[in-house]
């Protein structure tokens, strides 16, 4: 399918518009400082330093440099009011399976997936550029299928 990537920058409470224009009620996110990551559902209550934003119809990623936020939105939809990145840009959807975190080797801050549960997988859509991989694009945490 046909991808879009976009740039933009402006300050969190412009990412909180855009974000719920283009992506909807429906998210997942993950944010992070120096200190702390935190993935959840829904919208952060803070947009810290770094993170990104996601559900099907697309993925909204920043990064705050001097106070402004460096913002890069992948989707399949055309964005009025945006230019694209230059590029035939082409996406393949995939699944990628999450480590299990009941594992004796994995020691995360953390028991479960947003999902609730300690195994599953993530949705992800490949964009590539003229024909290379350049961003794997969070769509959505799914429960381990049986």
């Amino acid at each position: 399918m046909k991808g879009y990537v976009y740039t933009f920058t402006g300050s969190a409470d412009d990412l909180a518009r855009f974000a719920r224009e283009h992506l909807g009620d429906q998210v997942w996110h993950w944010v992070a400082d120096p200190a702390h990551l935190d993935v959840q559902a829904g919208y952060p209550q803070d947009w810290k330093d770094q993170g990104a934003v996601f559900n099907a119809q697309g993925e909204l990623r920043w990064r705050r440099e001097n106070g402004t936020y460096q913002a890069l939105f992948l989707t399949e939809t055309p964005v009025t009011g945006l230019t694209a990145i230059e590029g035939t840009w082409e996406v393949e959807e995939q699944r990628l399976f999450l480590q299990d975190l009941s594992a004796a080797k994995v020691h995360p801050p953390f028991n479960t997936y947003p999902t609730g549960k300690p195994t599953g997988s993530i949705a992800v859509h490949v964009f590539k550029r003229d024909g290379m991989a350049v961003f794997v694009s969070l769509r959505a945490f799914e429960e381990e299928q049986p």
